[in-house]
């Protein structure tokens, strides 16, 4: 089993390393909370008086910190975790950042001949609690095969995301997409109750539907993915919807910020020929408006 320096004992830090303690792995625990690293050590961890003394000697030293500064003042300032981690030691920041953060960091490192993992988490702190999180790795392939005896013990799942950076960059992404959702998903509710549905019996519905199951693995791997927009359910058809519905919020006193944004992006789609295309071409849209290459498509 490893030896492994966790930072930062928040309740992801606090449930991810009574996972690896669980695994059997030597674990040596720093955070700014006494109280935090005393349960760990009453879990068979072991209390560090300063970060740099977790990390010295380890195995893995592992960070979970609220933000990009924190991870490089823990990293960076004196006494620093990166000179007191061994030359073959193995960091892996499993903190949500900026990517830029990650970007520099990963660069001073490496100026310093240590090797770094980037790897955020999915999931909350009921998925940590069960060691059901999905690692999202950025990184050397090899370095990321040799991170597993960590990642395996706190998640269900790890998946290479591309070379460092790439962990941050993709949990950035994921988070906005689920962030956005929660709101679309609150205002739709709110626009169920202000038109006197029954909201629980509308949620019922709403699961059985796209709305509910979502395109990823529905409507966009059936028709974009594959190459083919022709209409299974077409775009001008499905901005003529949102109108409708936008129009009787609208009269309900029904704020639809959301849906108004997205009003706007079908109408460019509209623009650029879409129209009578399936309403997945809205990535296309999307696509062309960030300048990205244009693709040909089955009719």
């Amino acid at each position: 089993m490893a030896s492994i320096g966790f930072i930062g004992l928040g309740r992801m830090g606090s449930a991810m390393s009574r996972k690896l303690i669980e695994a059997g792995h030597d674990l040596w625990a720093f955070d700014l909370d006494p109280a935090a690293v005393d349960r760990i050590a009453g879990a068979g961890g072991h209390a560090a008086a300063s970060a740099a003394e977790a990390a010295q000697g380890r195995d893995f030293v592992v960070t979970m910190l609220p933000n990009g500064p924190d991870v490089e003042e823990v990293l960076f300032a004196a006494p620093g975790v990166a000179n007191a981690m061994a030359r073959d030691t193995l960091y892996i920041d499993m903190s949500t950042v900026a990517p830029e953060a990650t970007d520099a960091i990963a660069g001073r490192l490496s100026a310093m001949g240590i090797r770094m993992v980037d790897a955020p988490v999915g999931g909350t702190s009921e998925f940590a609690e069960r060691g059901q999180l999905l690692i999202l790795a950025g990184g050397d392939p090899q370095d990321v095969q040799a991170a597993l005896p960590v990642f395996d013990a706190v998640g269900r799942e790890t998946i290479h995301c591309g070379p460092a950076g790439a962990g941050t960059r993709t949990k950035l992404v994921n988070n906005y997409m689920s962030t956005v959702l929660n709101a679309l998903t609150a205002e739709t509710l709110a626009f169920a109750e202000a038109a006197g549905l029954d909201v629980m019996r509308t949620v019922k519905v709403l699961a059985g539907t796209t709305a509910g199951k979502g395109f990823l693995t529905g409507a966009y791997d059936r028709k974009i993915f594959s190459g083919d927009i022709s209409p299974e359910f077409g775009l001008a058809l499905a901005s003529k919807d949102l109108g409708l519905a936008l129009a009787y919020a609208a009269g309900l006193d029904v704020p639809l910020g959301v849906g108004a944004a997205a009003s706007q992006v079908y109408a460019m789609s509209r623009a650029d020929g879409f129209g009578p295309k399936d309403w997945s071409a809205v990535l296309e849209t999307l696509r062309l408006r960030s300048a990205l290459p244009a693709r040909t498509f089955d009719d």
